[in-house]
């Protein structure tokens, strides 16, 4: 039987000992070999023109150029690969300005290693679905800058990260999912605690009393924070209380669906 492929990495970052850390958690399955380290931003660059890694993992800030020098060079050169772009600073001018640039992610320190890999799984799945199902006849490519929703994931993330909720904790993720399938389907919103929670808990393996229990904690967490402001800049007016877990859901799943583009039509 032919041993499945392991998915190339490149590393960057200016933590030396950080950077081996990240080595141990891609490498702890056995599905990926991280194959260049370098806290250079020029020297990242030339490791990508000659591995032709599956993964670059990078923080903003690197020793002679940034992260975001490297993201525009990847693309002028046509460089395939998931880019995931890591930071001390989280911040939503940041994150607009990697995903405009082409970075598939954008994650913040400190970053749990499961969900890292996680993650790098789904954009590796994406990015192989992208390359086996080419466009059809008559239909044009979408390109980020057409559709600003197309990552619709990584817009949610801006949000609740203005918020000021934290991305390690777990109703982060599952508010991030909710939304998602609220704005491909307002009619989960009919039936949250019997149709939305247990499908996100055996999506992530829990309880959907667990997923209740961790979106309302979140919520309360963002309130105390940037939440209240960022609420009423979405929804137009602020409760007197905290919202609910299906206020909170409702509204920004709204505010997505409402700004979302339509994608280009078939030409007939």
């Amino acid at each position: 039987m032919k041993e499945k492929r392991k998915n190339r990495v490149i590393l960057a970052d200016r933590d030396g000992f950080y950077l081996q850390r990240l080595k141990r958690c891609l490498e702890r399955r056995g599905e990926m070999t991280v194959l260049g380290m370098t806290d250079s931003g020029p020297e990242l660059l030339e490791m990508a023109k000659e591995i032709e890694p599956d993964v670059v993992l990078m923080d903003v800030l690197l020793g002679d150029r940034d992260g975001f020098w490297v993201l525009e060079r990847l693309r002028k050169m046509d460089i395939h690969c998931v880019c995931v772009m890591i930071s001390a600073i989280d911040s939503d001018k940041l994150v607009r300005k990697a995903i405009a640039l082409g970075a598939d992610y954008y994650m913040a320190k400190p970053i749990q290693g499961e969900l890292l890999l996680e993650r790098i799984h789904q954009l590796l799945d994406q990015e192989e679905s992208r390359s086996a199902a080419p466009a059809e006849p008559g239909e044009f490519p979408v390109s980020p800058m057409e559709n600003p929703f197309q990552n619709l994931e990584a817009e949610i993330s801006v949000l609740l990260s203005r918020m000021g909720m934290s991305a390690s904790i777990k109703g982060y993720r599952f508010i991030r999912e909710a939304v998602m399938m609220a704005v491909e389907d307002s009619d989960v919103l009919m039936g949250i605690t019997k149709g939305l929670y247990p499908d996100i808990a055996r999506a992530y393996k829990t309880t959907a009393s667990k997923v209740e229990r961790a979106i309302r904690h979140a919520i309360e967490s963002a309130w105390k924070k940037n939440g209240p402001q960022v609420y009423f800049e979405i929804a137009g007016y602020l409760p007197a209380e905290k919202p609910t877990n299906g206020q909170f859901i409702a509204a920004l799943s709204e505010y997505f669906r409402m700004n979302r583009k339509e994608r280009p039509k078939k030409i007939s």
